[in-house]
This record gives C-alpha cells, sequence and structure tokens, in this order.
C-alpha cells in the first residue's frame, strides 16, 4: 500500500466532489455517470474524470466526479488529497490506497470486496479486509458507512445506499433525491430496468439502517 499522506481539510465552496474507486468489471465507471448524468440534469457543471489500470477485469478503475453548486460555476479538472467530500470506495486495497483524498469529515461508503492481486497471493503477502478499512477511515471521519455482500449490481446497491446516508446539508440541490436519481437509472441503463431499480431501493434501505 502507498504510504498515507497527513490529513488536510477541504474547505467546502457549496459543491460536491467524489471520488470512486475500484477495479475493473464493478460498474465503477458507470457509477460516476449516472451522478454526472443526474447533476446535468439539473443544470449544474460538472466534472468527470475516469482513470483506468490495465485494460481488463480486475484492473484498477476511478472516477473523479466534481459538481458545481450553480450555473456558471467554474471547476478544478482534478481532485487534490483531502478534496472528497464523498468516497466511495469498492474494493478494500484500492479504497484504502484512496484515503488521503477524503476530506476530514466527510462520506465514506466502503465496499466489502477484496481482489487480491496476484503477486500478493503468490508471495502469501498479507491483504488489508473491510475492517482495517473501517479502522483507518474512521481516524478521519466518523461518517463511516460499511456494506458487506451487497447484491449485484454493486454499483446501483451502492448508490442507493449514498442516497439514503449522505446528509442533506452536503446535497443542498438534491442530486441524491431518490425519485430524481430512478428517473436517471431509467434514461440511462436502458436493460434491466425493473432489477436495476429493485437493487437501488435495496441499497436505500440499507443506507437508512
Amino acid at each position: 500500500m502507498r504510504d498515507l499522506l497527513p490529513v488536510r481539510r477541504h474547505p467546502r465552496g457549496g459543491g460536491l466532489n467524489i471520488l470512486i474507486t475500484g477495479v475493473g468489471g464493478q460498474g465503477t465507471v458507470t457509477l460516476g455517470d449516472l451522478i454526472a448524468e443526474r447533476a446535468a440534469g439539473l443544470g449544474l457543471p460538472v466534472s468527470v474524470f475516469h482513470s483506468r489500470g490495465m485494460a481488463h477485469r480486475g484492473g484498477r478503475v476511478a472516477g473523479e466526479i466534481r459538481i458545481a453548486s450553480r450555473p456558471g460555476q467554474r471547476l478544478a479538472a482534478r481532485l487534490s488529497p483531502g478534496g472528497a467530500d464523498v468516497l466511495v470506495g469498492m474494493e478494500i486495497g484500492e479504497t484504502i490506497n484512496s484515503l488521503p483524498f477524503l476530506s476530514e469529515g466527510g462520506v465514506a461508503l466502503l465496499i466489502d470486496y477484496r481482489y487480491v492481486p496476484s503477486e500478493s497471493a503468490l508471495k502469501k503477502e498479507a491483504y488489508p479486509d473491510l475492517q482495517k478499512a473501517v479502522e483507518l477511515f474512521s481516524r478521519r471521519t466518523p461518517r463511516v458507512f460499511a456494506v458487506v455482500r451487497p447484491p449485484a449490481p454493486v454499483n446501483l446497491f451502492a448508490l442507493g445506499c449514498l442516497s439514503a446516508a449522505l446528509p442533506e446539508e452536503m446535497d443542498p440541490q438534491g442530486i441524491f433525491d431518490p425519485e430524481g436519481l430512478e428517473e436517471t437509472i431509467r434514461g440511462f441503463l436502458k436493460k434491466n430496468t425493473a432489477a436495476n431499480l429493485e437493487v437501488f431501493r435495496k441499497g436505500r434501505e440499507h443506507g437508512r439502517h
């Protein structure tokens, strides 16, 4: 794992900065695009940056979604350490690597999934688990939400969790309003609509508890 950077306070400017990290095959890019589509539909400026590692299942994937608080507001292209109000971690190792980007007091949604690199497995190196991730993130914020054995598709379950768990003061524009998100899901994902909405709603139920 990379060394963790010092905690930096992120002064909120009224917008919302989200970092999604995981590995290929989890729908990380789709999750980021759904959030961006919903925000754009509200007339808010949005900046989206996706980065991909090895172009196959299991390669690192990350998405940075920056959403302005008002029309015409300019956005920086990339997130800096301490700049993410929300971090969605869909793979434990990549989640821990991304911890320096979460702002102090931000929201962390941690999915219990481990993709152990073959090199680490062959060397029998220790690989962190969800408990370790929760321990590390809890040093930075009390807003840590852990998800064990989520149903597929995991990205829509995570979106449902966020829509219920995100504090209202962090989303005054209503980007994560459930009805609005369901409308976005219907328009953006043309296949398996009923199943996708069912998983999204299960995520919301989980996020309430």
